[in-house]
This record gives structure tokens, C-alpha cells and sequence, in this order.
């Protein structure tokens, strides 16, 4: 019987984190191409929980300093909210 090391609990989240991550690209992207109204709202319904789980693994692996991140300083998060206004009204 062939058996595996245990991983760890950081790699275990790590990995779920990028299979999140992973499901949440693939399920854009089926919203984007899908035809069907209740196809789309179910699609959509899946990724609003999928983020959710993912937020939900990514906020215990920062908590756990598994992935650490630094708060951004408040005049760089208004030049990102205001660059992205510009985008939305160039569209």
C-alpha cells in the first residue's frame, strides 16, 4: 500500500486556498459564456459562495501568519479606488 506524507496545515490551506481560487476563475468564466438565465444565476449563486469560502481560508492562513499581508496606506487604496472609477467611466 503506497501511502503519502502528512502535509502540513499551511500547505493544506495553501492548497485549498489556490483550488478556490481555481474554481472561482473557471466559474467567471462560465458566467461570461453562459447563455441560460438560470444557468447564470446558479453559476452566479456559486461564485458569491465560492469567494466567500475563499475569503474564509484566506483570512485563517493570514491569522495563522501562514500568509502575511501589510495593511495598504490609505492614500494608495484612494489612487486604486480612483484610477478604478476612471476605467468605469472611459467604458
Amino acid at each position: 500500500m503506497h501511502t503519502q506524507p502528512n502535509m502540513s496545515e499551511k500547505d493544506l490551506l495553501n492548497d485549498l486556498l489556490n483550488q478556490e481560487k481555481q474554481i472561482m476563475s473557471s466559474t467567471s468564466t462560465f458566467i461570461q459564456e453562459s447563455s441560460c438565465e438560470n444557468l447564470r444565476r446558479m453559476l452566479t449563486d456559486q461564485f458569491e459562495q465560492t469567494s466567500h469560502d475563499q475569503y474564509t481560508i484566506f483570512d485563517h492562513m493570514r491569522q495563522k501568519g501562514y500568509y502575511p499581508t501589510d495593511d495598504a496606506q490609505t492614500q494608495k487604496v484612494e489612487q486604486a479606488k480612483q484610477a478604478f472609477r476612471n476605467m468605469q467611466s472611459e467604458l
